[in-house]
């Protein structure tokens, strides 16, 4: 159930015309909530466009811009689920005008990373690798997991997305392996090992491997997989519908426009840092 504060929550819907931002303007609809404002890329044919009879809705009274700093003002929360090369300049613009921010980016570099972690002196940001309940939760079963096995378990890491995916290993990929070696207490950077192409060595049994494969139309699929010896757990999660990361998205702007600045996660959100 929606509570009156929630049902007046403005949202804000980045990439309106995208896969992710038409399942976003959906999500928003289910849960009740009012979309302010929505934007495409720049010379996108949507442009200028009511935005819920470009996507075959009812009306929604908001014209589809190009221009995020011209319409902020009139959303609460922005969501954002576009692409790495937009994201610097919509931080910039969410922190000149304070407005908290959900990201569902994947695939940054180091730099737009430490880009977030600034922005989120001044706002609150939501940053996740995925923003499904399940997965969230697989997170930390594998946590849980790679605690009780130790390093008599080698860890391998294999995931499938559709073939448009562009970014590899993908970012719920790397929250599982994170979760581990923060468990092993090192840096994945030092200890993941990705594909082993032309590699001729034995593995160590600290290494975490990733293994992504891309092709057809696969929503996301993510097996962990702990071998022992004689015996091996897996873990695995598969998603069937992209509506499942657009409700957790929208759980996670109602959650985030009531907090302070910050950095979270979506474990902040369904309060699993106080649970597992």
């Amino acid at each position: 159930m929606i509570s009156h504060n929630q049902q007046n929550i403005r949202v804000g819907i980045l990439g309106v015309t995208g896969r992710m931002g038409q399942m976003l303007v959906q999500a928003c609809l289910n849960a009740g909530l009012n979309i302010t404002v929505a934007t495409a890329r720049v010379a996108s044919s949507a442009i200028g466009h009511e935005l819920g009879q470009y996507l075959n809705l009812a009306p929604l009274n908001v014209l589809i811009s190009d221009r995020l700093e011209d319409v902020i003002q009139h959303c609460d929360v922005v969501i954002d689920f576009t692409t790495a090369e937009a994201l610097s300049q919509h931080l910039k613009i969410c922190q000149h005008a304070k407005k908290p921010m959900i990201i569902g980016i994947t695939g940054l570099s180091e730099q737009l990373n430490q880009h977030i972690a600034q922005a989120a002196q001044d706002i609150a940001i939501v940053h996740s690798g995925n923003y499904s309940i399940g997965v969230n939760l697989s997170v930390d079963l594998v946590r849980v997991a790679a605690q009780l096995l130790g390093t008599g378990f080698e860890a391998e890491i294999i995931e499938a997305h559709h073939r448009q995916k562009i970014d590899a290993p993908s970012g719920t990929a790397l929250m599982y392996a994170e979760a581990i070696a923060q468990v092993r207490a090192q840096l994945l950077s030092d200890i993941a090992v990705y594909q082993r192409h032309a590699q001729v060595a034995e593995r160590t049994p600290q290494q975490i491997g990733l293994q992504a494969i891309r092709g057809g139309d696969i929503v996301g699929e993510h097996n962990t997989i702990f071998y022992g010896h004689g015996e091996q757990v897996e873990i695995k999660h598969i998603a069937s519908n992209r509506m499942n990361f657009a409700t957790g998205a929208i759980r996670a702007a109602m959650w985030c426009i009531s907090q302070p600045a910050g950095l979270y996660n979506m474990h902040d959100v369904i309060h699993l840092n106080h649970s597992l």
